[in-house]
Parts: structure tokens; sequence; C-alpha cells
């Protein structure tokens, strides 16, 4: 065993409190020691909270750039309910209506309807085919919502890479949601004369327009330069917790504060000084008693 004040070697059976090299008191060096690593673990594993913190707060509810994006991008999600297209077949034996959107492909696939279709595509190939097509458009802007979203989620990581990134999802989503609108507006014309009928729905046009408003809102966090204000200070105490982690320092290295501005440093030297100066003054006064 070591002395906790001196470092010098204490025998497994010299019980005595104080070391027999510095006389400090074992036992109180020893909690001292310990609240002092404790302080400085806190020191940097809060600057690793703050850090996050910041980052939280300027990606998701940092202004309103932010909180209209948070919004258009679930949105972004929501586009695939509403319907791109609606088919009616009318068949002697059969009659089927559904609509080529996430909620009534459902429908569609639990109620028959969707393999009736199937089942009847070899007598109109060309609405088949047509269909797919939308349906293939329609998967691809799902995607495109899905990565729209999902930069959303880690834009806490880097707000103006994943706004970059959400960019790009949304002129992609905006392309293939104007071919699917292309392609839902002349699907009637491949139904005429067949048992199916085609009517196109609102749904291309309106997540053209929200990929179009997730694009300007990312456009404006990469134009409007919108970073988290994270303090060097706390940027030196990761890294040096990280060193720590590492091995390559121990907290015995480090001080007390482990590190801090300019401002904290002024702030600290002004308290000690005040603290110094009032116990003076009790000394004095006690002496004057």
């Amino acid at each position: 065993m070591k002395c906790p004040n001196c470092n010098g070697e204490i025998g497994r059976f010299e019980l005595a409190p104080e070391c027999k090299h510095c006389g400090a008191n074992i036992f109180y060096c020893q909690q001292e020691k310990l609240l002092t690593d404790d302080a400085k673990k806190c020191e940097l594993e809060f600057a690793s909270f703050r850090i996050l913190k910041e980052k939280l707060k300027t990606a998701f509810i940092g202004g309103p750039i932010q909180i209209m994006r948070i919004v258009a991008m679930v949105a972004a999600i929501g586009i695939i309910f509403i319907p791109f297209v609606t088919l009616s077949v009318s068949l002697p034996l059969f009659e089927a209506k559904f609509s080529l959107g996430a909620w009534g492909v459902y429908q569609a696939f639990t109620g028959g309807e969707l393999q009736a279709l199937l089942n009847l595509s070899g007598y109109v190939p060309k609405v088949f085919a047509a269909t797919l097509v939308i349906c293939a458009l329609f998967v691809l802007v799902f995607l495109m919502g899905l990565g729209v979203f999902g930069t959303l989620i880690l834009s806490f990581i880097n707000i103006r890479k994943s706004a970059k990134a959400a960019c790009g999802f949304s002129v992609a989503g905006m392309l293939f949601s104007a071919m699917a609108a292309v392609a839902a507006f002349v699907l009637p014309k491949f139904t005429a004369g067949t048992f199916i009928q085609a009517k196109p729905f609102i749904g291309t046009f309106f997540c053209i327009v929200v990929f179009v408003f997730i694009f300007v809102l990312n456009l404006l966090v990469i134009k409007k330069n919108i970073t988290p204000d994270i303090k060097e200070v706390d940027v030196k105490r990761v890294e040096l917790r990280k060193k720590l982690k590492a091995g390559e320092i121990t907290l015995d290295e480090l001080p007390l504060p482990v590190f801090e501005s300019e401002e904290e440093k002024a702030k600290r030297l002004d308290e000690e000084k005040a603290s110094k100066s009032l116990a003076e003054k009790a000394r004095g006064g006690e002496q004057h008693g």
C-alpha cells in the first residue's frame, strides 16, 4: 500500500492512522483523493452530455426552421397513405375498387381483390404493365420519404451533412413523384375499352409539394449555416476523456478543474478570493472578540 499523500510505501501490518513518511492522515487523504477523482470524472462526462444536448437542441428544436423540418419530414412518411390512382374493376361476377396507396393496397390484399386482379392481368397486359410502373414509382417515392426521415433522425450527428442528404432525397422524391403523376394521368388511356377503369388521385401532387417543402427547409439550414453552439472547453474535455479511456493519461495526471475557460477561471478565482476574504474577516472578528 502507498500513502495517497506522499506515495510512500506503508507496510501491511503498519496500522497507524498517520503516514510514517509525511505524517498525513491516510484515511482522510484517501477520501479526498476519491472525491477529487469523482469530480474530475464528472467534469469530463458532463462535457459529453452538454455537447450531445446542444446537438439535439440545434437539430430538432433550435428554431422555427428545425421545427418545421420535423413536421415536413414526418409528412414524407404520411404521403404513402394518400392514393396515387384509384382502380375500378367491373365484371359480371366480380367487382372491386381499390387505390394505389399504402392503405388501399393493404385492404385490397387482405380482401382478395389484389390477387384477383393479378389473375386477370393476362387479359389486360398493357394496363397491368402501366399499373406496375406506378407501383414501382410509389415504392421509390416511399423509399425517398424513408431516406428523408432517416436524415432527420440522424441530424444531431451533423446537421449540415444531414440537410445536404435530405436535399438529395427530396430532389429524387420530386422526380419520382412527377413521373408517378404523369403515369397516373396516362394510365386511363390504357384502360379505355377494358373492364378496368383508372382515375388519378391527388397523392402524387401532394408528394411533390411535401418534397419541395423539405428541400427548401434543408436548403435554408445549409444557407444559414445552422450549427450547434459547442464550447471549445467542452471539446477539450471530451478529448481528454478519450485519452483517459485509451489509457494515454491517468486521473492523477489531470488537474482540478480538468480544463476551464478564461471566464470560468476568472469566476473561480473571484469566488476563492471572496471566500478567503470572508474567512479573514471571521478570524479578525474572533480575535477582536
